[in-house]
């Protein structure tokens, strides 16, 4: 009987660690991105680098959307992360090296107005194609 508690609580256990997920493909970042490349934002610049994407907590007072990360892996289905299924700590987050263009604005869509933190860091779009790790997803 001992054993078959102890086995039933690893099973649970191990069901509710987060894990990170990594594979190549396409990432898009709709939020609070950091980019490591030299180029200039838009889709006329594309360059080698790295970008991360960090969801903040969609707080629906603030009236901005929630920000979110859509993956397009080489090999298996589509994914998508949505900032309004979870709460800090626990976003998940990733990281791409790749061939990135980035737009420090959110096109319109919402969710980065009013804030309007700007430059290599801050909230606005990131386009991805490379080596992806998703952590904690």
């Amino acid at each position: 009987m001992k054993l078959l508690i102890v086995s039933a609580l690893a099973l649970i256990a191990v069901q509710q660690a987060s894990c990170d997920w990594v594979g190549t493909g396409q990432l898009q970042c709709y939020g609070h991105v950091s980019t490591a490349v030299s180029t200039p934002p838009g889709g006329d610049y594309l360059e080698r680098g790295q970008v991360t994407c960090s969801p903040a907590e969609w707080d629906f007072d603030t009236g901005l959307g929630p920000e979110a990360m859509f993956f397009k892996p080489q090999t298996g289905a589509e994914f998508e992360i949505w900032a309004w299924d979870y709460h800090s700590p626990n976003i998940p987050w990733a990281e791409c090296d790749g061939d990135i263009w980035y737009k420090q604005d959110d096109m319109g869509a919402g969710y980065c107005v009013p804030n309007l933190e700007k430059g290599f860091t801050g909230c606005g779009y990131a386009h991805c194609v490379g080596t992806i790790t998703c952590h904690g997803c």
